[in-house]
């Protein structure tokens, strides 16, 4: 069965949390600092100053941001207009296009105490109840062959959830036709059999 591992932690040793993080955002800095201006491409100090704004990735944000360093632009996918449209009909939203973590990557970005973080959190968590039973209902009624065309706007979480359904329709087929529960002769069991029965006839 496919594993749901969360990087919400977040997880060091994630490879799809280093991806994930990798996302540049458009960062100020409210301090100059020594010997960073080759961040900014159009200064020609070696020092990078106050006020100047450049695109860091994530992963740099959280630590940059707790200590007053820089503020930054909340990546556009979770602010409020966009927030909207999935209120509106979350079902018909490619969130693939959106970006490939979209849920994760959001609730890193909720989870860094800014005024929208709650707001954030709502809609990461009623975007997922309001296409839950979509993505189910899809996993269960699918072809394989269906399959690529459906999950193309999925995201990777939602991908994973889909993964699941479809196993676990599979597991329930196999129950109602009692192909799980067939009990089969055990292969050591067998071979002592073969064994005893070379012995008679010997």
């Amino acid at each position: 069965m496919p594993k749901l591992l969360f990087s919400y932690t977040p997880n060091y040793f994630s490879i799809e949390d280093i991806v994930l993080q990798d996302v540049r955002v458009s960062c100020k800095f409210e301090v100059s600092v020594p010997k960073l201006g080759m961040l900014d491409q159009s200064a020609d100090d070696q020092d990078l100053k106050q006020g100047s704004k450049v695109e860091l990735p994530f992963w740099m944000v959280p630590t940059l941001h707790a200590k007053k360093v820089i503020t930054f632009e909340i990546p556009r996918h979770y602010k409020v207009n966009y927030r909207q449209i999935l209120q509106a009909d979350s079902i018909v939203v490619d969130l693939h296009k959106w970006g490939p973590y979209f849920y994760d990557l959001g609730h890193h970005v909720a989870n860094l105490d800014l005024k929208d973080s709650i707001d954030i959190k709502k809609s990461l968590v009623q975007t997922l109840l309001n296409r839950l039973r979509h993505i189910m209902d899809m996993s269960q009624h699918s072809t394989h062959h269906e399959t690529v065309h459906l999950i193309a706007n999925l995201d990777e979480l939602e991908r994973k959830l889909f993964a699941v359904g479809q196993l676990s329709y599979r597991s329930y087929k196999e129950w109602v036709r009692r192909e799980s529960s067939k009990i089969n002769t055990a292969a050591l069991v067998a071979s002592h059999r073969k064994r005893k029965f070379a012995e008679v006839t010997v």
